[in-house]
């Protein structure tokens, strides 16, 4: 008898540790198309770990990196047509569906990332959001981006002059480019995850990232010049599908809202630890760095703020207006 009570008491065990856990109740996937450790993922990570804990484990969050589930183009198509749950591009980026936004990456509209917040954390942001939401996504919070400043293989870069005859790859958004034409460059629009093979091969001169694009991509290796232009801070918008938005339970989207807030947190503070150390990385992997004139770049650039204003009309200089009110408030 005893014999018997030990057999059944080891079946029982080994079932209770082959089972399979229980299922999440509801899974939500994040792509992006950076490298595992850049701020962006940390950010990534911190949701996922917000959730996951504040649900009790009835949500599981999975994170793609590395542009495992496509190009931020991709991406955005995935969420609009519900097959994906979230990811962020910048406000300039989606223009290609709200052509108004790409306003917000005119050069130097930004005085520094402080700024930034103070705007899209206020009435900027909501305005933004109710643009964005049109399109079959949910604006849930702002990460950082980043400034951006120039790299190139050819030549250091003081000002304007300097860009001449660089082909500097941008992002695909229209403002964006002009933004670099303006400067003196030759504007490429181009995927970044065909970026340093671009470069390699010697397709485009340069491009534009902030530190951490630069430093996690491994630019250094293809770019021998690095100038700290700060001609753009940019925002990533963090969207969920409008479509499975609509099947979360209220209870569950509150609990994903906070955690993408409050781990916007957490993304912005890599952001200023990466701008504060990655630099003096850069110039232990041997690249030449410059402190270019940023007046004579902001001129350059200053025509594009009344060309948006013709284009858009009223939204265009309300935005504008908002983040010049913005600018000096400590």
């Amino acid at each position: 008898m005893k014999s018997r009570l030990l057999i059944a008491a080891a079946m029982l065990a080994a079932t209770c540790m082959t089972a399979p856990a229980m299922a999440a109740d509801l899974v939500i996937k994040i792509g992006t198309v950076v490298s595992g450790d850049h701020p962006e993922n940390v950010g990534a990570r911190e949701i996922e770990r917000l959730i996951e804990e504040r649900s009790g484990g009835d949500i599981d969050v999975r994170v793609f990196t590395d542009g495992q589930l496509g190009n931020q183009r991709e991406m955005v198509e995935q969420l609009r047509s519900g097959s994906l749950e979230i990811t962020w591009v910048t406000t300039g980026f989606f223009g290609s569906w709200e052509p108004v936004l790409g306003t917000l990456e005119i050069g130097y509209l930004f005085k520094d990332r402080e700024h930034a917040f103070r705007a899209f954390d206020g009435e900027l942001g909501e305005e933004v959001a109710a643009k964005v939401e049109k399109h079959g996504v949910e604006l849930l919070g702002y990460f950082e981006a980043g400034m951006r400043h120039l790299t190139n293989s050819k030549r250091a870069v003081a000002g304007p002059a300097d860009l001449q005859g660089l082909k500097i790859r941008t992002p695909r958004s229209t403002y964006h480019l002009r933004t670099l034409e303006m400067m003196g460059a030759n504007a490429t629009p181009m995927a970044f995850n065909e970026l340093y093979t671009a470069m390699e091969q010697g397709v485009v001169d340069g491009q534009e990232n902030p530190l951490s694009n630069i430093y996690n991509a491994k630019f250094s290796e293809v770019n021998d010049y690095l100038s700290l232009t700060g001609h753009l801070h940019l925002t990533h918008m963090v969207l969920y599908s409008e479509d499975l938005w609509k099947k979360v339970s209220p209870e569950h989207q509150k609990i994903i809202r906070q955690a993408v807030l409050d781990a916007a947190q957490v993304q912005r503070a890599k952001v200023a630890a990466d701008d504060a150390s990655l630099l003096v990385e850069l110039e232990k992997e041997g690249m030449t760095v410059t402190r270019p004139d940023r007046d004579a770049f902001t001129k350059a650039v200053a025509p594009l703020r009344a060309d948006a204003i013709e284009e858009f009309g009223e939204d265009a200089k309300r935005w504008i207006d908002m983040i010049d009110a913005t600018r000096d408030i400590k």
